[in-house]
């Protein structure tokens, strides 16, 4: 689940998935943790993995490598300071990579990972 929205929502959605004891990874952009670290903390403390979004939800692919992996890492560093986990995964802004998108995200350690299932158009296909 990629959270780049508000997190007024946030505490309802915790309840739905402890309701029916699911856990998710939750894709959070950097800037998201800034405004919430509330949520981030909430997440985390249901048992929900927080995970990478990108720092400022930059097109990843007009990147160069060391700008790519700055971004990937100022969201980590947020991310590990809320949550004590330092995170393992990104989900890159928009669906774009390339090789070095994903050659600088594996340099530090992590795997790039893409959604299968796109809420905003299953929702508009009923």
């Amino acid at each position: 689940m990629t959270s780049p929205w508000g997190n007024e929502d946030t505490q309802e959605l915790i309840d739905i998935l402890a309701q029916y004891n699911v856990k998710a990874t939750f894709f959070v952009v950097g800037d998201w943790v800034d405004k919430y670290p509330e949520s981030v903390k909430a997440l985390h403390d249901a048992g929900h993995e927080v995970m990478n979004h990108s720092n400022t939800h930059a097109h990843m692919s007009k990147l160069s490598r060391e700008e790519i992996v700055a971004d990937v890492e100022a969201c980590n560093d947020k991310i590990e300071a809320v949550t004590g986990v330092r995170p393992t995964l990104i989900r890159p802004p928009y669906g774009e990579y390339n090789d070095t998108v994903i050659s600088a995200i594996r340099s530090i350690g992590m795997e790039p990972i893409q959604w299968d299932v796109d809420v905003s158009q299953t929702a508009s296909s009923r």
